[in-house]
């Protein structure tokens, strides 16, 4: 029994391996991984804001900014989220302005945290939403070269 089970993940992992060889596999997976990464980075935000975190004070000002910065990305990212659970064809363009989002709000979340407000504070908060594209519209900008 132990041994289906084993073999059973491994097909899995095989599988899943084999998806992120295809262009939008890859572009799905920089989602994923972009995700984890802001997640992994926002982790700390609640206890920040709140102030039980010694040795870090935040102005009113600087947690807007912080706020802003932080629901750039996460707009972004639902929306290329919701993409990929419709099966949708993502552009390279959103995925593209999704990473730039979030090393704008890295930036400006690190340097907060460190008692500075970098200027990428503030073009985190203009970014734009990401553009997520249907099947018809992806075929004109993302070349697959005949792969999905």
């Amino acid at each position: 029994m132990k041994n289906y089970v084993k073999a059973g993940s491994l097909a899995a992992l095989c599988l899943l391996c084999s998806c992120a060889q295809t262009a939008q596999g890859k572009l799905r997976q920089a989602v994923y991984d972009t995700a984890s990464a802001y997640h992994l980075l926002a982790s700390p935000m609640p206890d920040i804001m709140a102030g039980h975190v010694p040795g870090v004070s935040l102005s009113a000002g600087q947690k807007a900014l912080a706020r802003k910065a932080s629901q750039s990305v996460l707009d972004e990212l639902s929306a290329l989220e919701q993409s990929i659970q419709a099966g949708n064809t993502l552009a390279e363009t959103a995925v593209a302005a999704l990473q730039a989002d979030f090393a704008a709000f890295s930036t400006c979340w690190s340097g907060l945290t460190a008692g500075s407000t970098p200027a990428a504070c503030a073009s985190a908060t203009t970014a734009g939403t990401a553009m997520t594209t249907t099947q018809a519209d992806a075929d004109a900008s993302v070349s697959t070269n005949g792969k999905d």
